[in-house]
């Protein structure tokens, strides 16, 4: 039984890291560059909505969530603002970082 309870916890303690994540910590980040307005803020999730130009070499233009993982920078942003910034790609996750504001 005590062997049991071992192979299953042992088990639970491998399951804890999908295995896209697993991939995608080994995937280099790729940057591609940003221009466009923010049209929503989502303080939770810290996800700014961006109407953006195309981001030459990964996307049309469009209007789409960006996360933010720095609190810092997501807490300079607001609605309206026109910004560049770096998109960072890894696998098929993605973030803002580098954001310029516009006067």
């Amino acid at each position: 039984m005590k062997i049991l309870l071992l192979a299953f916890t042992l088990l639970l303690s491998a399951c804890t890291q999908t295995p896209r994540e697993a991939a995608m910590s080994n995937e280099p980040i790729k940057i591609y560059q940003l221009t466009g307005e923010i049209t929503a803020m989502d303080g939770p999730t810290q996800v700014v909505t961006v109407k953006h130009e195309e981001i030459k070499g990964w996307m049309d233009a469009m209007t789409m969530g960006f996360p933010i993982k720095e609190k810092a920078e997501f807490e300079k942003l607001k609605p309206g603002a026109k910004i560049t910034a770096d998109v960072n790609v890894q696998g098929n996750d993605f973030w803002l970082t580098k954001i310029v504001q516009k006067p």
